[in-house]
């Protein structure tokens, strides 16, 4: 608005996207006049996981509050079939030995959603991966790709999971967008459990609550160095 341009080389200049990639194009209309800007129809990532896991990490943790983990003979998922690719299709999603795997392994999003009832960056650490306690539970999980979520896809993320216990019983969960998803955005308070889940650890709860006061009013800052200033931890003495 005040004439300042961003770098035209990377779009309209050799080797730059135009040339690579599209050919001559004219960017429209960004949004305004009843339409939403493209930062309002974000998605955002409720846990800390995967974007397809989102849903089924939902589903996961109200379904362990009515079946005992130890009661389940059987877990399956229906999926689109973007996500069952990303995270759903290959044996070593069965047995993960790295992070990169782990944090593309439903079965083990699953599992360990089920068992500690929440999802954090420490979910991701080797001693929760190489659990050999994990792999009887993700046996028992069985991925499949459904054809109408995936005609569905990508207006929807529908996503469902049957669990099967050793008695008989039979609970199932569906949702077609994930919270964080801007047809399912999240609360402010959603916002602040996440930011305290990732940033606690390292800066500890008393700084993460400062921390969350100075980001609320960012907007009334007299200079952006604030938001450094809130997330510095003290040098160590």
């Amino acid at each position: 608005k005040e004439g300042m341009t961003g770098p035209t080389a990377a779009f309209e200049g050799r080797h730059g996207l135009a040339e690579q990639v599209t050919g001559p194009f004219e960017i429209g209309a960004l949004g305004g006049a009843g339409r939403p800007f493209a930062v309002q129809r974000a998605n955002f990532k409720f846990f800390a996981a995967e974007y397809h896991a989102q849903a089924p990490l939902a589903m996961a943790l109200r379904l362990r509050e009515k079946v005992r983990l130890e009661d389940i003979d059987g877990i399956d998922v229906q999926i689109y079939a973007m996500a069952h690719s990303e995270i759903g299709s290959e044996a070593a999603k069965w047995d993960p030995r790295t992070r990169e795997t782990a944090d593309h392994s439903l079965p083990y999003m699953l599992a360990i959603a089920l068992r500690d009832g929440r999802i954090t960056p420490a979910s991701f650490e080797p001693e929760r991966y190489l659990d050999p306690s994990l792999r009887p539970v993700m046996s028992r999980i069985r991925v499949a790709e459904s054809p109408e979520f995936t005609r569905r896809f990508p207006q929807e993320l529908r996503s469902q999971i049957d669990v099967t216990t050793r008695s008989g019983q039979r609970f199932t969960e569906r949702a077609d967008y994930p919270k964080g998803h801007a047809e399912n955005p999240m609360t402010d308070a959603d916002v602040e459990s996440k930011f305290r889940d990732l940033a606690g650890d390292g800066l500890g709860a008393e700084r993460a609550s400062a921390a969350l006061r100075t980001l609320w009013r960012l907007d009334e800052a007299g200079r952006a160095g604030v938001v450094l200033d809130a997330l510095t931890l003290p040098p160590r003495v």
